[in-house]
């Protein structure tokens, strides 16, 4: 590959990134508008919920002489593996922490799931069962609104009674970005595919307002829906997001500017809700539609059997750091044959180079002229073909792998086995960053020597450019991602490192026909 377009791209890539980096900092934060958010519509259009769930009025004040508890009144349960807390007066879901590390799914100002609209709840109570413990709001209207929240499992059986027929607000959407902040996604699925939008790209005008661009809408509506949950450390901005809050629905929802909302049917209404990790077998056991909400990234089935792989070695080591070290050896060994080519395809350019040389002193003379250009390269070729050489068999190699290697970066930024899961010594989190940045300067050292060491051609002083900027571009960039991630391709490059080596130690040059 010719080196001056490499070296056009590794810069063209930095300008990116500083470019992107630069835009988000000024423009993914706007300062909330001071709005006040505006009630809910009585009913979803016509177009988005069955005639049926609509046959009734739907009332949006509580009944007459219902006294709504204090909105400050919060009911918290502990149960499994998470500890649950409701507003009392609304019987909206507020929040829930993951007992294992004690992780919030929902920032302090969201607005809360599950609320049955305007019911004004005055008391709360807890009835335990074989099956679990049901947590139930009531008002002296006849209103009830219970969820089952089960002993184990983090599958949720909520049900409503509302002589008013009052629907049940699945998913609110607020005016400002404050409280869904840091949050991610809201989507819709079905049986064929995921439909996802950011929070930040509806509730902020996009960087290209100026030439029409709109902000964008929630996604149609479904009878499975839910957004991305879990914060970050202390409430940081994060890119991944490891657990969901999804919902199972008898019926379409009804979607309106508001959001999504479940419309009863004769005064009732039931549903599922699932509060817990984006884990496939988790997921699965809700339905299978709601594995989708895995991001796997765009080669998702490469990165499912990867992932299937990496699996049975953890089984087997118990270790998730060590199954990584021993992924990425088998990995390297079924591409050991196309680096193999790779390698022997770049030291043989080499043996070619003396040729090139001369064949380009020969049309220098004729300077820009684009048809001697053109003989140039034909003569070129013709040589090429003479020896039974090809002058892409360096590269076919990389680009056949670019697929694998783009699975594994979205695989191991996206499962939630690795999140908190510890190696040895400092590495404490797989998923987080290295703390002292020790692998991604070893990676960087590594993609160094492997350079140094490999054969190339062309310009030597792009070639020594080369051979520092692109390590350094890399282990900055490793510096800000996982470890897990970090590690992969260290190991990756020491075992390239050893077999550039090992190809270079027993390569014969070949004699040139001319």
């Amino acid at each position: 590959m010719n080196n001056r377009n490499v070296l056009l791209f590794v810069v063209g890539s930095m300008i990116l990134l500083g470019g992107q980096f630069w835009l988000t900092s000024r423009y993914a934060k706007p300062v909330p508008k001071v709005e006040t958010q505006q009630p809910a519509p009585a009913a979803p259009k016509a177009a988005e919920a069955p005639a049926a769930a609509v046959a009734a009025p739907i009332a949006t004040q509580p009944a007459e002489g219902v006294k709504a508890a204090d909105p400050a009144l919060t009911h918290t349960l502990a149960a499994g593996e998470l500890t649950l807390t409701w507003q009392v007066s609304t019987g909206a879901l507020k929040q829930a922490v993951w007992h294992q590390d004690g992780t919030r799914f929902f920032p302090d100002a969201f607005p809360g799931i599950g609320a049955l609209k305007g019911a004004g709840f005055e008391t709360v109570r807890e009835e335990r069962g074989p099956t679990g413990t049901a947590v139930i709001f009531e008002n002296t209207g006849g209103e009830r609104l219970s969820y089952l929240v089960p002993a184990q499992g983090h599958n949720l059986k909520v049900e409503a009674t509302s002589p008013r027929n009052a629907p049940l607000q699945l998913i609110l959407n607020p005016v400002t970005l404050e409280p869904v902040k840091h949050l991610g996604r809201v989507f819709t699925l079905t049986e064929k595919g995921i439909e996802a939008v950011t929070w930040t790209d509806m509730l902020s005008d996009p960087f290209f307002s100026f030439v029409g661009a709109k902000r964008k809408v929630l996604p149609p509506s479904s009878e499975r829906l839910g957004l991305d949950a879990g914060l970050g450390k202390d409430d940081k901005p994060q890119q991944n997001h490891y657990f969901a809050a999804l919902w199972k629905l008898p019926r379409l929802a009804g979607r309106d500017t508001a959001g999504y909302e479940l419309l009863p049917q004769n005064g009732r209404l039931e549903a599922s809700l699932y509060l817990g990790p984006k884990q496939a077998e988790h997921l699965l056991a809700f339905e299978k539609p709601f594995t989708q909400v895995i991001d796997y990234g765009f080669f998702g089935a490469v990165a499912h059997l990867l992932f299937w792989i990496l699996k049975k070695v953890h089984a087997l080591v118990g270790n998730w750091g060590w199954a990584i070290v021993i992924f990425t050896v088998i990995i390297r060994l079924a591409t050991w044959h196309l680096n193999t080519k790779q390698t022997i395809s770049m030291l043989r350019m080499k043996d070619f180079e003396p040729h090139q040389k001369a064949l380009q002193a020969k049309y220098d003379k004729f300077g820009g002229d684009m048809t001697k250009k053109a003989e140039m390269q034909k003569e070129l070729m013709a040589l090429y073909k003479k020896n039974g050489h090809n002058p892409m068999g360096g590269c076919l190699p990389m680009l056949l792998q670019m697929p694998i290697f783009l699975a594994l970066w979205s695989m191991l930024n996206a499962v939630f086995e690795l999140r908190h899961a510890p190696f040895f010594g400092w590495i404490t989190d797989l998923s987080a960053k290295d703390p002292y940045y020790i692998f991604p300067v070893l990676m960087g050292a590594s993609m160094f020597a492997q350079q140094y060491i490999t054969p190339a051609v062309g310009d030597p002083a792009q070639r020594k450019m080369m051979l520092v900027l692109m390590p350094a571009m890399m282990t900055f960039f490793f510096a800000q991602s996982p470890a897990g991630l970090t590690i992969y391709y260290f190991v990756f490059n020491m075992i390239g490192l050893f077999q550039t080596w090992w190809i270079m130690r027993s390569y014969q040059p070949q004699p040139i026909e001319v």
